[in-house]
């Protein structure tokens, strides 16, 4: 998977997890962000787990998505739903 791609899937899982969490209530929605993000790192982890220079750069995208997906989230939020297709 070349960077082009990598950065693709990341925008991806990050767009679904935040049109997923607009479905749920404001209260749930942390919690919910939390363990989807706890999935993705498991899943990068074991993707990336043979060159650890990978797995550090898998690592540090992850480390933001919380704040990536919280923002799609009031973003989506404010477009009124307009554009919710993953």
């Amino acid at each position: 998977m070349d960077k082009k791609q990598q950065a693709e899937r990341i925008q991806k899982i990050t767009r679904t997890i935040a049109l997923r969490a607009t479905e749920l209530s404001p209260e749930d929605r942390s919690a919910f962000i939390q363990d989807e993000i706890a999935k993705v790192r498991e899943a990068f982890r074991q993707t990336y787990e043979a060159d650890e220079r990978l797995t550090a750069s898998a690592m540090a995208f992850v480390d933001k998505m919380d704040e990536w997906i919280q923002a799609l989230v009031i973003a989506l939020e404010m477009d009124g739903g307009e554009h919710r297709s993953a």
